[in-house]
């Protein structure tokens, strides 16, 4: 097989094999905030401490995924505004007004 017919080809595989390595990793996230990051690094170490002998590194590398998304979400509840003074959340009834749940009275 000549070098330029090897050339081409390994570049033709590179290009299709490209999309699919994409794939595997997922959507890429927007990176965290320095203390937040911080905080995962801190879990992470924390996971790695009690459960590391038992971790494969992918498991590491999805635990750390986890980790940042779930640090992600709690970013945006700890950005609801409230204080101390603020009314309790109503609570949820899953019966009707009328009746009384059973055992009460």
């Amino acid at each position: 097989m000549p070098q330029d017919e090897k050339l081409s080809r390994r570049a033709a595989l590179a290009a299709m094999a490209a999309p699919l390595a994409a794939q595997d990793r997922g959507p890429q996230q927007p990176s965290l905030p320095a203390a937040d990051q911080a905080e995962v690094d801190a879990k992470l170490a924390n996971v790695i401490r009690k459960y590391g002998d038992r971790l494969s590194k992918e498991q590491r590398t999805r635990v750390r995924g986890v980790l940042a998304r779930h640090q992600r979400m709690l970013a945006r509840v700890r950005e609801f505004p409230i204080e101390n003074s603020d009314s309790t959340a109503t609570g949820l009834r899953l019966y009707p007004n009328d009746t009384q749940p059973s055992g009460r009275k």
